[in-house]
């Protein structure tokens, strides 16, 4: 419970303009979301950045050093709190076409082309 508040840290920071956090302590959700569109790449980025840096970093390091057990449990169930980022990472990856734009709307991620110039 101590990561998920710094995981959506790590979300927020990806956004250049308004961001903002949602939370339900009482099913343990937290998650943000900002009213500005975003690029395919930039929208991937943003979904596994907390992982990368909370999960399969520290995963790695523990397995590099096989005495910081810890740390390699740390970074299991970092990677296993990301499940839903993961989720928005292969439908973007499965459904959004090169040059698509994504945005945030509650627990919705939408995709649109934008009109050509």
């Amino acid at each position: 419970m101590l990561v998920l508040f710094p995981h959506e840290l790590l979300h927020a920071i990806c956004f250049k303009k308004d961001v903002y956090l949602y939370t339900n302590w009482k099913q343990g959700m937290l998650f943000v979301v900002g009213p500005e569109t975003m690029s395919k790449s930039r929208f991937i980025l943003m979904s596994l950045l907390p992982n990368l840096l909370f999960g399969c970093i520290p995963y790695s390091i523990g397995l590099l050093f096989p005495r910081l057990v810890s740390l390699t449990a740390f970074g299991i169930v970092c990677i296993g709190i990301g499940f839903g980022d993961y989720y928005n990472v292969f439908n973007a990856l499965t459904q959004m076409p090169r040059g698509s734009r994504t945005y945030l709307y509650h627990m919705n991620s939408f995709w649109y082309m934008p009109e050509q110039e």
